[in-house]
C-alpha cells in the first residue's frame, strides 16, 4: 500500500481527487525558486527549515527537495487567499505579513485565529482535499511560500520522515484551535489579559475592530477594557 494512502486510513486524510479540486478567481503573483535563486529568498527559505528543524529532523534530501518546490506569493491587504466553498491546494509559511481567517460574508466579520510571521498556514480541510468553511485574509502586505497539495502527497508517499513532519504542523493547527476554545471559555476582560500576554503583536499592530471580534467582544466593549487597563 503507498504510504500516503496508509497515512490517509491511519490519520483519517483522504485522499485528494485532484480532477475537483478549484482554485482561486484571481491569480496572485508567483516567484518560483530555483536552485540559483537570490541571497535574500534563499535567507527567508531558511526561516522556513528553522521552523521545521524545531519540530522534527530535516534531512538534506527532503531539505533541498523542499527547496526546490517552494513558491514564492504577495498579497496586499484585504486580498483574499480562499473563500468558502474552495479546496485548499497548498499550505503556507508566512514570511512576513499577517494573515486572518474569519467566517460570514457580512460585517461584522466573526474572526476565528490570526497568524503572523514566521508560522505555517495550512488551511482548514487541506488534508482532506473538501471544500472548506472561512474565509482567509490578510490585514498587511504579505509574502508567503506555498508548497502545494501534490508535492506534499509525492514526499509522504516517497519518505516517511516526511509525513512526520506535516503530521506535526497539523498538529500546531489543531492546538491553536484548542486554544482559542479555551480564551472563549474565560470573562471578557480575561480574555484580553490572555490575548495580550500570549500574541501581544495583535496589540501593537493595531488591528482592533478584529481583535474585537477575535475576542467575542463589540469594538466599544473592547476600547473600554483597553482604557481602563491602560490607566492602571
Amino acid at each position: 500500500m503507498p504510504l500516503f494512502e496508509h497515512v490517509a486510513m491511519t490519520s483519517q486524510i483522504k485522499v485528494p481527487k485532484t480532477s475537483k479540486v478549484r482554485t482561486l478567481d484571481r491569480e496572485p503573483l508567483k516567484l518560483s525558486f530555483a536552485f540559483d535563486f537570490p541571497r535574500q529568498l534563499f535567507m527567508e527559505a531558511e526561516k522556513f527549515f528553522k521552523k521545521i528543524r524545531e519540530k522534527a529532523f530535516l534531512t538534506d534530501e527532503i531539505q533541498q527537495e523542499l527547496k526546490n518546490s517552494l513558491t514564492e506569493m504577495h498579497f496586499g491587504p484585504n486580498d483574499g487567499l480562499i473563500s468558502p466553498g474552495y479546496i485548499p491546494t497548498s499550505i503556507y509559511f508566512i514570511q512576513k505579513g499577517l494573515a486572518m481567517g474569519y467566517t460570514g460574508r457580512q460585517k461584522p466579520q466573526a474572526v476565528t485565529w490570526f497568524m503572523n510571521e514566521n508560522n505555517f498556514l495550512i488551511p482548514s480541510y487541506f488534508f482532506h482535499q473538501e471544500p472548506g468553511t472561512e474565509f482567509i485574509t490578510f490585514l498587511e502586505e504579505t509574502t508567503l511560500l506555498a508548497l502545494s497539495i501534490d508535492k506534499v502527497k509525492d514526499m509522504i508517499n516517497r519518505y516517511e520522515e516526511a509525513f512526520f513532519i506535516f503530521l506535526l504542523l497539523t498538529e500546531d493547527s489543531i492546538r491553536a484551535g484548542k486554544e482559542r476554545e479555551y480564551m472563549l471559555r474565560l470573562l471578557p476582560e480575561e480574555r484580553y489579559l490572555y490575548i495580550a500576554k500570549t500574541t501581544p503583536f495583535l496589540f501593537a499592530r493595531g488591528h482592533f475592530d478584529q481583535l474585537a471580534s477575535y475576542l467575542n467582544i463589540s469594538r466599544r466593549h473592547f476600547v473600554r477594557i483597553r482604557n481602563n487597563f491602560s490607566r492602571r
